[in-house]
């Protein structure tokens, strides 16, 4: 799957402990003057253009930012000595980077409410244009997991026995999946003597002639006649071919660790192929003749073969019948040696399995 990029879109970083939201470029707060931690990650604004060009082309190659060893402060990469406190940056922490943050859309979104004095403002603000107080939404809080299934708007708990009535239950369910799972191939030994035997043989007979076929341009067999042709889906590319159409997915930002975020698109390319209508002389099966009997020496079907006729491939299968203590049991095989080795009143050993089929057997010497 090909990565296609878009564009690039500046983030934004909430500071913890004032709450005011930064731009992403933005090292330490604009409010506290705090450096930005490394565990606090970078937001994406909603309805931002994205930033394409020369500007886009600096973005792209800036490697993560790293943290001061000593005060904290994020430093660009190749910063030699920390901007805050002067401290040698060669063991800087880098920022994570390559984070899906989520999907990116340029719609301009609705303006929000202050949370302080109810002012709207947009959507990309930082801070509330009437008072300054600081846009940022506190983190959403996850309930807690409860183990209560609701009932008619009630909730109520299981019993420790029903529990362990439920557990016992799991662990007994498990128990016979396996015991079935390691039965099933098992075979037990079976002794019998050969009661009877049949055999069917089976032959393809062939003409040459002109035939019409469909199929691929590029599998069309040399010395055929092409006639029409269309376009149609042969295979999914993850990159672009001749003649192909362009499906991408939702486009999604991923964060840089730089204070920008990478837009981009997982695309994949429907290719397209010329499938064609074809003549071609070749062999075809006209006939299929069959032969049985009861011996030990199987004969193919005879015929006289006309003009422009041939003998295909041809086929057999071989029935043995056992007398054994479960009664009588068939064998069919496609060895013909094994076959003509079951005499009347020969005794084989069989191997039978649960479903009470014969899987192999080996004649008593």
């Amino acid at each position: 799957m090909a990565k296609k990029t878009l564009g690039y879109v500046e983030m934004e970083w909430v500071c913890p402990r004032c709450g005011n939201k930064n731009p992403g470029p933005q090292k330490t707060c604009t409010t506290c003057g705090g450096p930005q931690p490394t565990e606090v990650k970078f937001q994406q604004r909603e309805g931002q253009e994205l930033i394409k060009g020369e500007e886009a082309e600096k973005i792209s190659q800036a490697k993560p930012d790293v943290h001061c060893a000593f005060c904290g402060t994020r430093n660009k990469a190749d910063a030699v000595v920390c901007i805050q406190c002067g401290a040698d940056l060669k063991g800087a922490e880098k920022r994570e980077s390559g984070e899906v943050v989520g999907a990116f859309s340029s719609v301009p979104q609705p303006g929000k409410p202050c949370p302080s004095c109810g002012q709207t403002n947009p959507a990309g603000a930082l801070r509330c244009s009437n008072c300054g107080a600081s846009l940022a939404e506190p983190a959403a809080s996850t309930p807690p997991l409860t183990m209560q299934p609701e009932v008619a708007g009630k909730s109520f708990k299981l019993s420790p026995l029903v529990k362990v009535i439920g557990i016992i239950g799991i662990i007994a369910l498990v128990i016979l999946c396996v015991v079935l799972a390691t039965s099933g191939g098992r075979t037990e030994a079976v002794y019998g003597s050969v009661q009877n035997t049949s055999w069917t043989t089976q032959l393809a007979i062939e003409q040459f002639q002109s035939v019409t076929r469909q199929g691929w341009f590029s599998d069309i067999p040399s010395g055929a006649q092409v006639g029409a042709c269309e376009y149609r889906f042969a295979y999914t590319s993850s990159d672009p071919q001749p003649v192909s159409t362009e499906v991408c997915g939702t486009p999604y930002t991923v964060d840089q660790g730089t204070g920008f975020g990478e837009v981009v698109q997982d695309c994949v390319y429907e290719t397209y192929a010329e499938y064609c209508e074809y003549t071609v002389d070749t062999w075809v099966v006209i006939d299929q003749l069959q032969l049985q009997g009861n011996d030990l020496y199987p004969q193919l079907p005879l015929t006289s073969l006309g003009s422009g006729e041939r003998a295909g491939d041809s086929s057999a299968v071989y029935t043995i019948l056992f007398d054994t203590d479960q009664g009588v049991l068939r064998y069919q095989t496609d060895d013909l040696s094994l076959y003509q080795q079951a005499y009347i009143g020969s005794q084989w050993a069989l191997e039978v399995n649960r479903s009470g089929e014969v899987v192999s057997v080996e004649l008593e010497r």
